[in-house]
């Protein structure tokens, strides 16, 4: 059964990128702070890969935040992305 959900993982990507920016950290350097690969955090801004939730986890961790605030953070975006595309349909 697929489980991947093409907006939530695109609002993910906002989200970590966003952040990461915030604590003004780089990919690798987020990356050594969440014990995973700079290729993994790249693939996850770029929304060609979803986070297991171990694996967000460990990135929030590596953003100095808690789980609970980076899925509220992702749950804007999130609530953006389905907005934006309901817009483009309601436009068509």
């Amino acid at each position: 059964m697929e489980r991947r959900n093409e907006h939530l993982v695109a609002a993910f990507a906002t989200t970590l990128s966003t952040e990461r920016e915030r604590a003004g950290l780089t990919q690798e350097e987020l990356a050594a702070r969440a014990d995973v690969s700079a290729r993994f955090v790249s693939l996850l801004e770029t929304a060609r890969r979803q986070p297991s939730l171990t694996a967000m986890h460990a990135l929030s961790i590596g953003l100095g935040m808690q789980l609970r605030d980076l899925a509220a953070e992702l749950e804007g975006h999130y609530e953006a992305v389905i907005a934006s595309k309901s817009d483009e349909v309601e436009d068509g």
